[in-house]
């Protein structure tokens, strides 16, 4: 167990630079909770700033998805088929954008379901996005499967900044959670986005019975990746899916994994996602653990936290709401 003062000596080596190593993230796993999230809120203040980045989703296409991860709700694996349901090219998400830019959001996420929108699609997203940016003075964001560097070039010329793409899990225990596509997959994908450009959005969900072991291996892939915002989702138990029954994550451990995330991720913006619900402050505590961004309103096919809970939320923890300082990877 790492005793206080080697925590402060390890905070200390972060904040000039050092890059901390795997067996010294997993000595984190039993530090004092209270000192470990004070440590990491002073790495996430030095590098960060104490600006708190708002986002926000709509669903692009919802329906039946054709791969099969045992977490969601569009799965093939899910008992209950969603509607199907595509709004590619139409003026209700240009319409949504302004709405949610009023309400205090600074990042605008399209969001789809299934493996990749086709070539067609690809082209829709693109009037979108180009409607969207000639409307509302918002970043546009997406997350619209494994597309390749062609779609991105394009999509980043149209005004996209970002990409989302979650890892989800560790390789090794993303393989018990799906079967029809890879970690590698993902990363390929990635490494397209940022070819063409753009900024990486790219997380995991929590509380499917992983250890923090794992979620330190998924840390340090999104650390090679070097992608700029990890969304940290905690599993929803949606009925009909397969962790229908799991029990929600404690706010301790969802804490102490954030915690860690930060001393792993320095500079990356860590954001809090679905899934918070189930934490009986929202995540408040959170953005004094590490964490310094967040997702609001509705999700995919759940709900979410309102603008007005989280931004009062934020402010409430000395945050100030808006574009992150000059000089942070969010810096665009």
């Amino acid at each position: 167990m790492m005793k206080k003062e080697e925590l402060k000596e390890l905070e200390e080596k972060i904040l000039n630079g050092y890059r901390i190593q795997r067996e010294e993230a997993e000595l984190l796993i039993d530090v004092d909770l209270s000192e470990l999230s004070e440590a990491a809120d002073r790495i996430r203040l030095h590098f960060c700033g104490n600006v708190c980045d708002v986002c926000s989703v709509a669903a692009v296409k919802v329906g039946q998805c054709g791969e099969d991860c045992l977490y969601c709700a569009q799965s093939t694996r899910a008992k209950e088929k969603v509607p199907a349901e595509c709004v590619l090219g139409e003026q209700i998400l240009t319409d949504i954008a302004v709405q949610d830019k009023s309400r205090g959001s600074c990042r605008y996420g399209l969001v789809s379901v299934g493996r990749r929108l086709s070539k067609r699609e690809v082209a829709l997203a693109v009037q979108n996005v180009e409607d969207i940016r000639k409307t509302a003075d918002i970043h546009v964001c997406a997350s619209l499967g494994m597309l390749d560097e062609e779609d991105f070039i394009k999509l980043h010329e149209a005004g996209m900044t970002m990409v989302h793409n979650n890892m989800e899990a560790s390789d090794a225990f993303f393989k018990t959670l799906c079967t029809t596509h890879t970690s590698d997959d993902k990363r390929k994908s990635i490494r397209a986005a940022k070819a063409a450009g753009m900024k990486v959005c790219s997380g995991g969900l929590i509380g499917l019975g992983e250890t923090l072991s794992d979620r330190i291996d998924l840390a340090f892939s999104l650390r090679e990746l070097d992608v700029d915002s990890v969304p940290i989702n905690m599993l929803n138990p949606i009925p009909g899916t397969y962790f229908e029954h799991q029990e929600p994550m404690k706010q301790e451990e969802f804490l102490r994994t954030v915690a860690v995330f930060r001393f792993i991720l320095p500079d990356t913006f860590i954001r809090l996602a679905a899934g918070r619900a189930y934490l009986p402050d929202n995540g408040k505590a959170a953005l004094r653990a590490g964490a310094n961004a967040v997702i609001s309103g509705d999700f995919l096919t759940t709900t979410g936290i309102t603008f007005e809970t989280d931004l009062q939320m934020i402010r409430e923890q000395g945050y100030e709401i808006g574009a992150p300082e000059p000089g942070t990877r969010m810096d665009f």
